[in-house]
């Protein structure tokens, strides 16, 4: 069955491609993912969108030709619109719907931050119990998201040991991207609606940490090569920053990484919401795909540093796209490649919202915890049976 005609024509979003994921999902129970559904077109002269199509996907071409020189049509891939403001969307509706579908009670989840907030909004959807661990660093803007939802908070300096150790003693599953197979899935949507709207693309350049979605990304292609939708795979670019830079090092076509210069600045700097992968894994479970995917696919690590993340923002901003940090530093991954590199069409994925900062939250719905017996504790408290 041809890709056209194995999409589910009548839905959007991550369900749209419902029948390509290695484990079906039952219409009653997919969860909805409230994503927007424009294809547009940035005309920088004018300033203004226009509307192309009705698809399900928002992307806008930056058409700011003075500044890429080799790259025909970039397109940005608005993940920073989805429902709770980030890629994650499309991991947890999938998975937290699984979960609905396999009667799951409870669930658990460290992140630092978007993945959290997908995850609790789409349990009060369907009525499953959340515990998200955070680090005492996570920015209070996503945390004031995640309370929306009424999550069970935990702060801790451990939080992914202590997720890791909840999950295992009280056999609840760990929905944290990074370890949980199924997290791969929902991300495969990325590529199968680039692919749909825009057919078959050059490069595309997204910012990795756990490296999930990269790796959801390059199955879908592998799929599409393999069943002969493309003649070839679009290059794939893995775009690290600040402190995260596992992938990029190892890159197998040999990245440029200036991780010294990087290091020497560490002490200096002031850790705030403007640093990209914020918290993030710095040496990813997936790396060994992640690399087989780039060498496959003919694409690369990239390493951009604080000065040409800054350089990326201004530019976005002078566009009027505002974005987080990692999306900033995918835009400079791409300008970086554009003195190397000609592409006719590239992707640039701005993965998640610039978020406003917010110093207030509820602390008294969070909970603290050292150590297993502060966990144990909490899980009493609110009693849960294990």
């Amino acid at each position: 069955m041809s890709f056209q005609n194995k999409i589910n024509k009548n839905e959007k979003g991550v369900w749209r491609y419902a029948d390509f994921y290695d484990e079906f999902i039952k219409q009653e129970n997919r969860l909805e993912l409230n994503s927007g559904a424009i294809l547009r077109q940035a005309q920088d002269d004018k300033n203004v969108m226009v509307s192309l199509s009705n698809h399900q996907d928002d992307m806008i071409e930056f058409s700011n030709t003075k500044l890429l020189e080799n790259v025909n049509h970039l397109y940005f891939k608005r993940e920073d619109e989805n429902f709770t403001g980030s890629l994650k969307d499309r991991s947890l509706v999938y998975q937290v719907s699984l979960a609905k579908q396999n009667k799951k009670k409870e669930l658990v989840i460290s992140t630092s931050g978007n993945a959290g907030i997908a995850a609790a909004a789409y349990c009060q959807k369907t009525g499953i119990k959340l515990y998200i661990f955070i680090s005492p660093k996570t920015e209070k803007a996503k945390i004031a998201e995640m309370q929306k939802y009424n999550p069970i908070i935990i702060k801790s300096k451990r939080a992914i040991r202590l997720a890791n150790y909840l999950a295992a003693k009280h056999k609840i599953e760990n929905l944290r991207p990074s370890v949980n197979n199924s997290s791969v899935e929902g991300f495969k949507s990325i590529a199968f609606e680039i692919f749909e709207n825009l057919g078959e693309v050059d490069a595309i350049f997204t910012f990795v940490t756990s490296g999930s979605s990269f790796v959801g990304m390059g199955r879908a292609y592998r799929y599409l090569l393999k069943n002969k939708e493309i003649k070839k795979m679009p290059r794939l670019y893995a775009v690290q920053s600040g402190d995260i830079f596992s992938i990029a090092k190892l890159s197998l076509r040999g990245a440029r990484v200036s991780v010294a210069s990087e290091k020497a600045t560490k002490q200096s700097r002031i850790y705030t919401q403007n640093i990209p992968g914020m918290f993030g894994i710095k040496n990813t479970r997936r790396k060994k795909e992640i690399l087989e995917i780039i060498k496959l696919s003919g694409g690369n690590g990239i390493y951009v540093n604080d000065s040409e993340v800054q350089d990326a923002k201004n530019i976005l901003e002078e566009n009027k796209i505002y974005t987080s940090p990692e999306g900033c530093a995918s835009f400079a991954g791409v300008m970086k490649v554009d003195k190397e590199n000609k592409f006719n069409k590239a992707v640039c994925i701005l993965s998640g919202k610039l978020r406003e900062k917010i110093n207030i939250i509820n602390e008294s719905k969070i909970f603290e915890a050292e150590n297993f017996g502060d966990v144990d504790k909490i899980v009493a408290s609110i009693d849960i049976t294990p």
